[in-house]
């Protein structure tokens, strides 16, 4: 050291061979607003949480902004947000790998989900997670902070989180023993005046018109048949034209279906009596609805004008099946939905398809219909709704299941082979030589980088002893920090290409879910769920089958080629 303190500034400065390298972090804003802020009307508003992340944004080097992804109305127990699930899709194409955010309440209230993002998945895909307020950085946390100060904190979040879900849950009980309507939306041909419904008279015949046709014997879909052919608006287009709700989705709805006629047939609304409580939302495992026992519902008689008299409604309640509505749980995600098929069936019938066939021209479902004991699927506009807005479509089940086994086949003999010729190559002397070079230079470039450390911090040692000038400690310092940088994104570079070999061949989610069918004889509703999105079905018998984790299928492709 004391040798080195004889040097000239020349030669000090001299020791500068290159700039230093700071890695630019391709940045997301997430930015959540609930319900319940928006009820309070706070000043944590999505205009105030971006023009602060912003700045902060603004004001880091190593940061730059490639987009903000926000959710209004959306509670944070439920992650399957549209702004949550796009930022998601934009981290696993590689364009972001840093996601900030205010706080950590507002990117989610799940102590087991948040502590899933932050300690498994983000690490997993290499992306750095800043929350500002609580002054956490991922890139420089400690064992402390990373270890117990956050996962205490998302614990704090979902606690606050329950206490809220009891509180609404009281407050809505108190509220709906009274009388009062807690629903978000009036039944249809009812207008909602603040607790009370009130007619609406310009929808009201139509409920009588539909409870009519029903007592006359005219079915489901006949009856929605004549309402689309009379251009009248379904419930949830009708809302949206009237303002009553701003959700684009219902925009959308064109037609009329059996469900929506069945829900007015079946609502004891129509008779002045309030049935409340008859689902309840699965708050805390992220929304969904669940159906509740009888005896829990909250039933109130005479709470507002009825529009059917008690007499007609009971005699409509004796029609068959009007009041089968078996509902079935399925998962989707995080989330629970509700599934009730039209005609009253249950997944019990065989329906292995169920929620995957869709039609090549209208994009809405196809619909099951059994003749005689083979089922075949049509169109459920052209059956339902309007014979003019859509064609047919007829697809046997029988057939469906051999084409898209056969397709299903081939992907996981795909699967199979490309497994093999995996552990053919990895075998290989020249791709064992690379594997072992690449970690032999990850050895050497941290040996360099703790030995560039242990001098940084001898020579801090010697400038605090006085043995050299402040100037030229400061070159030295700043020496040492370019090189310790330069050294540190060599490192990263090559430890993520390690990773990234270890995500694409042993951790491929299309090889290992394809891969597990391999000994399967016929098509199954488990294989469908895992392997497939969506079936579409055109005109002439055209299918198109779109199957699950293209991207991770594609980039293994491109590292088997870059193998060979």
């Amino acid at each position: 050291m004391l040798i080195m303190a004889g040097r000239s500034k020349k030669a000090l400065k001299g020791m500068k061979t290159q700039q230093s390298v700071i890695r630019i972090y391709k940045t997301a804003i997430y930015i959540r607003l609930s319900v319940e802020d928006m009820r309070k009307k706070t000043a944590d508003s999505i205009g105030t949480q971006k023009a602060m992340l912003e700045d902060f944004v603004r004001t880091q080097p190593d940061l730059k902004l490639y987009n903000v992804y926000e959710d209004v109305n959306y509670t944070g127990t439920n992650y399957n947000r549209p702004g949550f699930m796009r930022m998601i899709e934009d981290i696993q194409s590689g364009l972001v790998d840093c996601v900030v955010v205010k706080d950590l309440s507002r990117f989610g209230r799940n102590f087991k989900e948040t502590g899933n993002f932050l300690e498994r998945v983000f690490p997993f895909l290499n992306v750095r997670f800043i929350s500002v307020n609580d002054s956490y950085d991922s890139l420089t946390a400690s064992l402390d902070e990373s270890g117990l100060i956050v996962p205490l904190k998302n614990l704090m979040n979902e606690v606050y989180a329950r206490d809220c879900s009891k509180k609404i849950k009281s407050g809505f009980q108190v509220k709906q023993q009274r009388g009062e309507f807690c629903g978000a939306f009036a039944p249809y041909g009812y207008i909602k005046a603040g607790q009370s419904l009130v007619v609406d008279e310009e929808t009201a015949p139509i409920v009588k018109m539909i409870y009519k046709w029903r007592l006359e014997g005219i079915g489901f879909s006949k009856i929605c048949q004549r309402l689309n052919e009379m251009k009248i608006l379904p419930p949830s287009r009708y809302r949206f034209v009237k303002g009553i709700t701003k959700a684009k989705k219902h925009e959308e709805t064109m037609f009329w279906y059996p469900s929506a006629v069945k829900r007015i047939l079946q609502n004891p609304a129509y008779i002045g009596t309030l049935a409340q409580a008859r689902y309840k939302s699965n708050f805390l495992q992220g929304g969904g609805v669940i159906e509740t026992k009888k005896e829990e519902w909250i039933v109130v008689e005479n709470t507002h004008p009825a529009i059917i008299d008690k007499d007609t409604y009971e005699a409509v309640q004796k029609t068959s099946n009007c009041n089968s509505n078996k509902v079935v749980l399925k998962k989707k995600g995080t989330a629970i939905k509700r599934w009730t098929d039209i005609n009253g069936t249950a997944d019990d019938d065989g329906n292995i398809f169920r929620g995957l066939i869709i039609c090549g021209d209208c994009g809405k479902h196809m619909h099951r219909s059994k003749r005689r004991t083979k089922y075949t699927y049509v169109c459920s506009i052209y059956l339902f709704s309007d014979k003019h807005a859509c064609t047919m479509k007829p697809f046997k089940e029988a057939a469906l299941r051999a084409a898209v086994f056969s397709a299903l086949s081939a992907e996981i003999k795909l699967a199979v082979d490309m497994n093999k010729l995996i552990s053919k190559l990895k075998k290989n002397k020249s791709y064992q030589k690379q594997k072992d070079t690449l970690e032999d230079k990850i050895n050497e470039l941290q040996k360099k980088l703790n030995d560039i450390q242990d001098l940084k911090k001898t020579f801090n040692d010697d400038c605090k002893a006085g043995l050299l000038s402040e100037e030229d400690c400061a070159i030295l310092i700043e020496d040492f920090n370019e090189k310790s940088n330069r050294l540190q994104n060599e490192l990263d570079n090559m430890s993520n290409d390690k990773q990234r070999e270890n995500a694409v061949l042993i951790e491929n989610k299309w090889l290992l879910e394809f891969m597990r069918f391999e000994k399967e004889e016929k098509l199954t509703a488990e294989m469908l769920r895992a392997l497939v999105q969506r079936v579409i079905i055109y005109d002439n018998k055209r299918l198109e089958i779109i199957m699950l984790y293209r991207d991770a299928f594609e980039e293994l492709q491109k590292y088997i080629k870059d193998m060979k």
